[in-house]
């Protein structure tokens, strides 16, 4: 799957919350604002400007991102 499909199950298993604009500049996605507002992602590149939300996620980005999610 994807790393904004991922974030998507996981926003709407959270009950689907709001969250403020992350700012990306590849995807408007209320997942993916709930998923950086979390602390669940922080993005791909140094700067924080994108999210790659077509590229494959890696087993150890779903596990991560679930740890960050669930785990606290």
């Amino acid at each position: 799957c994807t790393r904004e499909m991922a974030v998507e199950f996981m926003w709407r298993f959270a009950g689907c919350p709001d969250a403020a604009s992350a700012g990306f500049v590849d995807v408007s996605s209320d997942a993916v604002d709930w998923a950086t507002e979390a602390g669940i992602t922080i993005g791909t590149d140094p700067e924080g400007t994108t999210f790659t939300p077509e590229r494959t996620c890696t087993r150890a980005e779903i596990v991560t991102f679930l740890y960050r999610g669930f785990a606290g």
